[in-house]
């Protein structure tokens, strides 16, 4: 007989013991000690030695890349350089204005970003930081040297050939605390933009920041002040089912962390541009997108209340607004409006129209979607393409079914046929952007996504969020510092439209 004697190391569990007591890889403690992280300054301390490690660092330094077109990216930066230390301004100018984009040569495609943890190629930051330091050198020339006139109308034309950044919040119920962790993250770098949209949670999240000062952002984003309050009446009912949401639980929550203001009010109060989808609860309403420019005297909290009245669970909502005399009343009070993330979860045409926006950066925890879209951060290979495959097959085949039997839903059942219509255009949407952060887990329980969260899994949620956006902080540094810079010269100056 063979088996394992005592103190054998082929008794089960025995070769578990041992590995937990082999030294790990000095990459496999980097990646620890970052999922670790406390803070973007610690994490990026430990992603820059991974980057070492790996040689992903020597992969920075050699510009040469069949990704982007190198050679371009070099002469126009050294022609920039040499014309600003040389001072020949109206050249410099001329040469800025023969283009500044994002994408020049390819150098804003996202596989430049998959390699290493801190950035791309040296010579796109240094191209980028040329870009920044020349507009910055006309602004400050004085009217002897190139009129304020001729600056106001070049720094004009130039962000709106460029175009500005926004960030989108996908819905999610209660996984929209992860969208707190990507503004905080963003926040704390200073790379929030000043256009945010938000559908479901998604515009619960996006008000708290559009609707405060922004000194009092971090304090409001902190998961403590955040913690919701309600009647248990499942826990009196000794129910083993989690407890789900009311709407006016929903109310309540809204009220306490939303200020009584209306979209144009809002701007004011923040500077920033808030945005909320809303669907209409037939199919005959058109999608709406609420914000200063489009319904400026509609209350941001009934606009919230809307973005989340998931149908079927929540009841529709009649947006509110002030009048003339500041009193509230019904907004087209002969309309319903639902979910926002059934027909456009991510409005990336629309906020392009109004903003001048061609840059997006998406925050999805819409739990809907992460089930029929790959994730575009994931690693390439012959797993994540069959992933893909199985998911663009899956979502085809629903998707004709839906259609198929759309014109017979709705002679036979109209309720039916409005869900038919809802899950036909929620599966037709395109779920990505430029940037991309994405929810690590893809399947999560209804009935806990309805629920409120205790305060440690509120926190967990928070720093998920917060680690999925340092994983993407350096591409948004780079690939936003342009439009930055612009948007604070024409702020500086007044020059804002």
């Amino acid at each position: 007989m063979t088996g394992a004697t005592p103190g054998s190391p082929n008794r089960p569990g025995a070769i578990e013991k041992i590995n937990m007591f082999r030294p790990k890889s000095p990459t496999t403690q980097l990646l620890a000690k970052m999922k670790c992280a406390r803070n973007y300054e610690e994490w990026a301390k430990h992603a820059g030695a991974l980057d070492r490690q790996s040689g992903m660092d020597d992969w920075r330094e050699n510009e040469v890349c069949n990704d982007y077109d190198y050679r371009t990216v070099r002469q126009r930066m050294e022609r920039l350089r040499d014309l600003r230390t040389t001072g020949a301004w109206t050249h410099l100018m001329f040469t800025l204005n023969e283009g500044i984009h994002g994408n020049l040569a390819g150098m804003g495609k996202a596989t430049l970003y998959s390699h290493a943890h801190m950035g791309t190629k040296h010579l796109i930051h240094q191209y980028i930081e040329e870009v920044c330091l020349s507009l910055e050198a006309i602004d400050d020339l004085g009217d002897e040297v190139i009129s304020l006139e001729e600056r106001r109308d070049f720094f004009v034309r130039a962000s709106h050939c460029f175009g500005r950044s926004a960030l989108m919040l996908s819905g999610g119920a209660m996984l929209g605390y992860f969208h707190v962790g990507v503004l905080k993250a963003l926040l704390e770098q200073d790379l929030l933009p000043r256009i945010i949209s938000g559908s479901s949670a998604g515009s619960l999240v996006a008000a708290i920041v559009c609707t405060h000062r922004p000194d009092e952002l971090l304090d409001q984003l902190q998961p403590e002040r955040l913690t919701m309050t309600f009647d248990n009446t499942a826990a009196k009912r000794r129910s083993r089912l989690p407890s789900v949401l009311k709407a006016e639980d929903i109310a309540r929550y809204v009220q306490r962390l939303i200020p009584d203001l209306t979209f144009a009010e809002a701007y004011t109060v923040s500077g920033r541009h808030l945005n909320i989808t809303v669907t209409g609860l037939e199919p005959q309403q058109a999608p709406r997108l609420l914000n200063a420019i489009t319904a400026p005297n509609v209350l941001v909290r009934s606009a919230i209340q809307a973005s989340g009245a998931v149908t079927g669970i929540f009841p529709p909502v009649t947006l509110q607004a002030k009048d003339a005399a500041g009193q509230q009343v019904p907004y087209l009070p002969e309309q319903r409006w639902i979910d926002g993330s059934f027909i456009d979860d991510l409005p990336a045409k629309r906020l392009g129209r109004l903003y001048g926006v061609n840059h997006f950066i998406s925050s999805m925890a819409n739990p809907a979607a992460l089930l029929f879209t790959p994730n575009p951060n994931a690693h390439p290979g012959l797993f994540k393409i069959a992933v893909e495959q199985q998911i663009r097959l899956g979502k085809g085949i629903a998707t004709h079914l839906l259609r198929l039997c759309r014109n017979h839903l709705r002679i036979r059942n109209p309720t039916l046929a409005r869900w038919q219509h809802l899950g036909y255009n929620m599966l037709v949407q395109d779920y990505t952007a430029d940037i991309n952060i994405f929810v690590g887990k893809r399947w999560h329980s209804p009935l806990k996504l309805l629920s409120p969260l205790p305060l440690p899994q509120m926190r967990q949620r928070v720093h998920e969020g917060e680690q999925a956006t340092w994983e993407r902080m350096e591409m948004v540094r780079s690939c936003t510092a342009i439009s930055r810079t612009l948007d604070q010269i024409l702020t500086r100056r007044g020059w804002h439209g």
